[in-house]
């Protein structure tokens, strides 16, 4: 039976989460746009969607892929943790069945001051290793971060690992090097929008959802 399966890879379960969401308007009316934070995360993660169909990739693991509202407001989820055990309760009995076994934040994937993709893990080196490979081997520079760019205002520091009902599973954030330089500002705009950067961050997410998808030992 389903239960009684000791090699189930179906149960274990990769969350890939991206905020759709802008700041909310300043009280004089004015609009941030959200460009890149994080329209960017919000569209890499559509594509890589896609990519996996298209190549009609057959994973062993299950992914749930998570657009969430992020400004606490209208039943959103506060924007430094999103409460990962809520939304496996949105489907009556997802949580029982699933395990989720790697959470991936995305954000600010495409417009940064520098030309790197970085990857911060710091509670988990083996899927930093992950995403560091992937980027390497579809041609994008990554760097491995060890947060110590200043995030606080989005991620509580320290946050390496997000609790999903009753056990600990590992998060790994990825974003373009120097993303945070305009991020909920009113210089993120469309125009300041790179499509290679998106394009190589599109390549890299999906060659390392395809391994955690696949990869029994990863």
């Amino acid at each position: 039976s389903y239960d009684e399966c000791r090699d189930c890879l179906d149960k274990e379960l990769v969350v890939v989460m991206a905020q759709y969401d802008n700041p909310p308007h300043t009280p004089d009316g004015m609009v941030r746009t959200g460009a890149n934070d994080n329209a960017s995360g919000v569209a890499v993660m559509l594509e890589a969607i896609r990519v996996l169909e298209e190549a009609d990739f057959q994973p062993r693991r299950s992914y749930l892929f998570i657009a969430y509202s992020g400004e606490g407001l209208d039943g959103g989820e506060p924007v430094s943790n999103p409460d990962i055990k809520k939304f496996l309760q949105a489907k009556t009995g997802f949580a029982i069945h699933f395990e989720p076994v790697a959470i991936v934040h995305l954000r600010g994937l495409g417009d940064g001051t520098g030309d790197r993709l970085e990857v911060s893990s710091s509670g988990s080196l083996r899927l930093a290793n992950v995403f560091e490979t992937a980027a390497k081997q579809t041609g994008v520079r990554p760097v491995r971060s060890e947060e110590a760019i200043d995030i606080s205002m989005i991620y509580e520091e320290g946050g390496t690992t997000a609790d999903s009902g009753g056990q600990r599973a590992p998060v790994v954030r990825l974003f373009w090097e120097g993303w945070e330089e305009t991020a909920r500002s009113f210089e993120d705009q469309p125009d300041k929008i790179s499509q290679e950067k998106l394009a190589k961050a599109g390549r890299a997410l999906s060659m390392a959802l395809m391994t955690l998808g696949r990869e029994i030992q990863y």
